[in-house]
């Protein structure tokens, strides 16, 4: 079961992601999430995959459709950070990469929001 905790910092929400994320656990709930923070106006997320160890091609399409709706708001914008390294070799061999900001700490993702 994926689990979703949110905190914020300032204008930036930080949401820690739990548990896998695929077809079977927890489709759609990392889109649910992200249309709850626009509503709210949260446009600056990072999304904290230190917790997530597996991710298959539903879960993939969900963090692309995810950074496409947060990107249609201006100014807003998604990113990675903290990825396990099973989750980091599928972005890259995916070239996913090239579309999303994804940071090695968490630290590092709140800094490049406030620059």
């Amino acid at each position: 079961m994926v689990k979703i905790v949110e905190k914020s910092i300032g204008e930036v929400t930080i949401c820690v992601i739990e548990g896998k994320l695929s077809g079977f656990e927890g489709k759609g709930l990392i889109q649910e999430k992200i249309h709850e923070l626009l509503e709210r106006d949260a446009i600056k997320v990072i999304l904290d995959l230190s917790k997530v160890n597996w991710i298959d091609s539903t879960g993939l399409g969900e963090l692309i459709a995810s950074l496409s709706s947060i990107k249609k708001k201006d100014g807003g914008n998604m990113v990675l950070s903290n990825l396990q390294s099973p989750v980091q070799s599928l972005l890259k061999m995916t070239n996913l990469t090239e579309i999303f900001d994804v940071y090695e700490t968490f630290d590092d993702a709140v800094k490049a929001f406030e620059e």
